[in-house]
């Protein structure tokens, strides 16, 4: 069933098993996978099936502390949440990721890797992936010659690459059909409300742009809304704890986390070290792979550093996202016009618009990335050494930090609800990780005879940009003194209010967060399942 909640009459009521707030990866995996279970779930998203200006506004809020993207440009407030406009890489947290760390505060979760592991082929097949194996050993046979790592810090890894599915056109009709769900659109959650013993969710205040008003009555609560709304939604729910929900120590918007996206010089190969095809991107017949190269879990002991994956690229690689980072209104009509090509089938159509974006928004950083090739090319003449020169690029785990977090501001959107305030900042440990695994590789690739690592110019890290990947605000902890959620994403402090998405990592590792999201959303899934129907 679909309702456009702007046509519900101001004062309804509706009761339900499950509702699920947000119609994103998590939330429509959640809602997908109990479609056929007999619950009652209501699914409510706050925009409808294409982009609305008016409801992408509602992420409006303030920056206080490193450059970031404007919060309002690097989210997608419509159904199928942040697989609108994706690039499709995944892979699997790993092992290491979930293991306390010594040397990295707060980090530790209260489930291993191996915990997820039986929801990875259904991740898969809701990613279109054709299976779910991320081991070098299962492509082996089918790719190009990696890089002999054997004695170094580092190992060949590969990624899948969905074909970019986007959750909200290929599941909206079967959840649309299914008689047990009810799709709400246009539903904005203004407020949770407990039952008078206040340790349960009694109703949520639902509100429209256009003036409706009304309650949902669930037996259970899954928030699904991103790793900055998550927060927000929890901290602006006051009325009944005035710190909020699941806020009884002060964890409740801490530790946001990005991944940390960074051109770091370029390396020149060794002569007769064969080509980069290994690094490049694999179009298979039935599969896109992308080998990276890691520090191994064992090196990031021994120096005790964070997590990272290294892409050998062109060595005049810009790297951007097109599309995030835009103001709403210069972004409505080309996304209007990507998806539109896309749903009709005309995907290279649609490749060369965001290829053209991908340009015209990244000139500043293709002509500092072009300046940095140059420089590598002249150091490159003057070694007298053959081989090619590739250009080096990070994507690096950040450690969760108390400091950087989701606040309130003063500033109410136009629902009368504060907007979010994100105070961000690159940290020392942040940054030193990222030149000491620099320092490694250089070292690793010439003692293997692989090449020379060119060190990037002074002010590298003016050339930061995030994945948007936004992970940590409600983080998962074996008790409320360390986090928001326990091992089963259920706030600690209330027993019917489940958080879903990458806002309940601990750490991030550096594995793209949305493989990770959708297997966490399915065994939420079964978690509930289980518990409403006893």
């Amino acid at each position: 069933m679909l309702i456009d909640a702007r046509s519900v009459p101001t004062n309804s009521k509706f009761d339900c098993d499950l509702c699920v707030v947000g119609a994103g990866p998590a939330g429509i995996a959640i809602a997908d996978r109990l479609r056929a279970s007999g619950l009652a779930v209501i699914l409510l998203e706050s925009g409808g099936f294409d982009f609305d200006l008016s409801t992408q506004n509602l992420y409006r809020g303030e920056i206080d502390g490193d450059n970031y993207f404007g919060l309002e440009t690097c989210r997608w407030r419509m159904f199928g949440g942040g697989t609108n406009r994706w690039g499709g890489w995944c892979r699997p947290l790993e092992g290491s990721d979930f293991a306390r760390r010594d040397w990295v505060a707060h980090s530790g979760w209260p489930i291993s890797a191996q915990t997820l592991r039986p929801y990875e082929v259904d991740a898969a097949r809701l990613l279109e992936l054709p299976n779910a194996r991320f081991d070098l050993a299962a492509w082996a046979h089918r790719l190009p010659e990696p890089y002999a790592l054997d004695d170094t810090h580092f190992e060949n890894t590969i990624f899948q690459h969905s074909p970019e599915t986007n959750f909200g056109e290929i599941y909206r009709a079967r959840l649309i059909a299914a008689p047990s769900v009810t799709t709400m659109l246009y539903a904005n959650v203004t407020q949770i409300r407990l039952d008078n013993d206040s340790q349960r969710v009694g109703a949520l205040c639902i509100a429209t742009l256009t003036g409706r008003t009304f309650t949902v009555h669930p037996k259970a609560v899954v928030l699904a809304t991103g790793g900055i709304e998550n927060a927000r939604l929890l901290l602006a729910s006051r009325a009944d704890r005035s710190t909020g929900l699941g806020n009884e120590h002060d964890w409740v918007g801490r530790c946001f986390m990005e991944h940390l996206h960074l051109p770091m010089g370029h390396l020149l190969t060794s002569p007769g070290v064969g080509d980069n095809d290994f690094c490049g991107k694999l179009i298979l017949e039935d599969v896109r792979l992308r080998g990276v190269i890691t520090a191994t879990a064992a090196a990031q002991q021994e120096y005790r550093l964070l997590a990272t994956s290294i892409a050998i690229e062109d060595a005049s690689y810009f790297m951007g996202t097109p599309f995030v980072g835009w103001p709403p209104l210069v972004m409505l009509g080309p996304v209007r016009a990507y998806r539109m090509l896309r749903k009709a089938g005309l995907k290279r159509s649609a490749e060369r618009l965001k290829q053209l974006a991908h340009r015209l928004h990244s000139t500043p950083t293709r002509l500092a990335n072009w300046l940095m090739s140059r420089a590598a090319r002249s150091r490159a003449s003057r070694s007298r050494r053959g081989g090619r020169i590739y250009s080096l690029y990070f994507r690096a785990e950040q450690a969760p930090d108390r400091a950087n977090r989701v606040v309130l501001s003063e500033r109410l959107d136009a629902l009368g609800v504060p907007q979010s305030r994100l105070e961000w900042r690159l940290r020392p440990f942040d940054v030193a990780s990222m030149t000491s695994w620099l320092e490694v590789l250089k070292r690793d690739f010439e003692n293997r005879g692989l090449g020379d690592v060119i060190e990037p110019p002074e002010n590298w890290q003016d050339g930061f940009r995030g994945g948007p990947h936004h992970m940590g605000t409600t983080r998962m902890s074996t008790d409320s003194r360390h986090g928001v959620v326990n091992a089963d994403c259920q706030v600690h402090s209330v027993e019917n209010l489940y958080i879903a998405g990458s806002s309940v990592f601990a750490t991030g590792g550096y594995a793209n967060p949305t493989f990770t999201i959708v297997t966490l959303a399915l065994r939420l899934a079964d978690t509930l399942h289980k518990r409403l129907k006893s």
